[in-house]
């Protein structure tokens, strides 16, 4: 599900690779994996913020590691290729050179917490 995308010219724009920010909805039978996508370049900006909801049929214990494990190797593995598209076809639409997104592969984004607003992110390399 889309939250919102956009795009803008911005002639003058810096270049800043690509950054996700990810959110967890816990609750008794579901997991919600939201992603917020940003980038810049070739005279643009960038923005997708997009999610994946994971429904369990009966609740379970499970570790915050394993949540982690889960959302990093699967959640956001769901998402990306709906925020890379939605960005590249943003480009498309203003005309400007789209930005080139890698593809993710398991093991390439990790989890970090930020304790200033009490939400996962992380950032590609």
């Amino acid at each position: 599900m889309f939250f919102e995308t956009g795009a803008r010219r911005k002639p003058d724009v810096e270049e800043t690779p690509l950054s996700i920010q990810i959110a967890l909805r816990r609750e008794e039978l579901l997991l919600e994996v939201r992603c917020r996508a940003t980038v810049s370049g070739s005279g643009g900006e960038y923005l997708a913020d997009a999610s994946a909801v994971f429904t369990l049929r009966e609740p379970i214990e499970v570790s915050d590691a394993i949540i982690t494990e889960f959302v990093e190797r699967v959640g956001v593995m769901s998402v990306y290729p709906y925020l890379r598209e939605s960005i590249t076809q943003s480009g498309a639409k203003l005309g400007l050179d789209r930005p080139v997104l890698k593809l993710l592969r398991p093991g390439d984004i990790h989890i970090t917490v930020d304790d200033s607003d009490d939400k996962d992110s992380t950032e590609t390399t």
